[in-house]
């Protein structure tokens, strides 16, 4: 049997959790790739899926066995593309995952562009604000604000996103324009629902980090939501420099306390192979850096 074809075929359940599924991204119909996984097995002599009524999961044989080829074919793509020392047009599939906000403002555009320079690629972007699986979901690189944990992933650093203390006119002049940190507690305020410091607003000034208590009127976990209640004047609230130049330059918002600041983001790129990281991948966020450098370096 065609080895490397039934371990792409096996990845492709195995990331995507259904034989349906894999089927519509491989061009195979659903017997198809159930047969491929059926003499996988027999060939193999083990069980590498355990198939119940509602889902697919991999055995212990199965993980390891999907351990191992990815390996082998990280080695396989490896050494095609330095046969063809780099001189071949990017081709095959890229996956980038990216938050939605900075994703909508900077990372669609730069993506678009990135296909028009490599046409012979299939360019999928997802804009999401969760922390995607990217072995389980198949994502290639994935761009992520803020402090990464220890995850095993490969980072590179692309920059930092500067954050203000922002308001709109109309609520400055409902509510008066805060002259001192302390001024804060007076007011209310717009955030994320999931920042780690809740209602303290963990500023950095001329003495250093301050956190001040402000009472939260309004909560979401998209960037452009809470921007559009900042906008409103629902309250003062931490903005994402990128993401709200257009609104500092029309006057919808302005900056509260200019001597304080948050703390920036790091911005990465990640992705989950150390041993071998794709042309496609590695071009991708090159292209990636040079487009964002004004933007993450300011």
């Amino acid at each position: 049997m065609d080895m490397l074809r039934a371990m792409m075929i096996f990845l492709r359940v195995s990331n995507t959790g259904s034989l349906t599924a894999a089927g519509r991204d491989l061009g195979l119909s659903q017997s198809a790739v159930s047969q491929q996984i059926a003499a996988l097995e027999r060939h193999l002599s083990v069980r590498l899926i355990q198939r119940t009524t509602r889902q697919l999961t991999l055995t212990d044989a199965g993980e390891e066995f999907r351990r191992r080829s990815l390996s082998i074919l990280d080695a396989v793509q490896e050494a095609t593309e330095m046969a063809s020392d780099g001189e071949a047009a990017l081709r095959g599939a890229l996956r980038v995952h990216a938050p939605v906000g900075l994703g909508q403002s900077h990372i669609a555009d730069a993506a678009v562009r990135f296909h028009q320079l490599h046409p012979d690629l299939e360019l999928d972007l997802v804009l999401d604000d969760r922390i995607a699986d990217l072995t389980a979901e198949g994502v290639d690189v994935a761009i992520r604000l803020g402090t990464l944990p220890s995850s095993g992933l490969v980072a590179r650093r692309l920059g930092e996103v500067r954050r203000i203390l922002v308001a709109s006119p109309a609520y400055m002049a409902a509510n008066g324009i805060p002259e001192s940190i302390v001024d804060l507690k007076q007011h209310v305020q717009v955030r994320f629902n999931a920042t780690p410091n809740g209602d303290a607003m963990p500023l950095i000034g001329p003495a250093g980090l301050e956190d001040c208590p402000v009472r939260t009127v309004f909560k979401a976990n998209n960037a452009y939501a809470l921007t559009r209640a900042l906008v409103a004047g629902l309250g003062l609230g931490a903005a994402q420099m990128p993401l709200i130049r257009r609104e500092l330059e029309d006057g919808r918002l302005q900056r509260v306390l200019p001597d304080y600041e948050y703390a920036p983001l790091e911005v990465h790129a990640v992705y989950p192979s150390a041993h071998f990281i794709p042309v496609r991948v590695r071009a991708f966020v090159e292209f990636l850096q040079t487009e964002t450098a004004s933007l993450l370096h300011s």
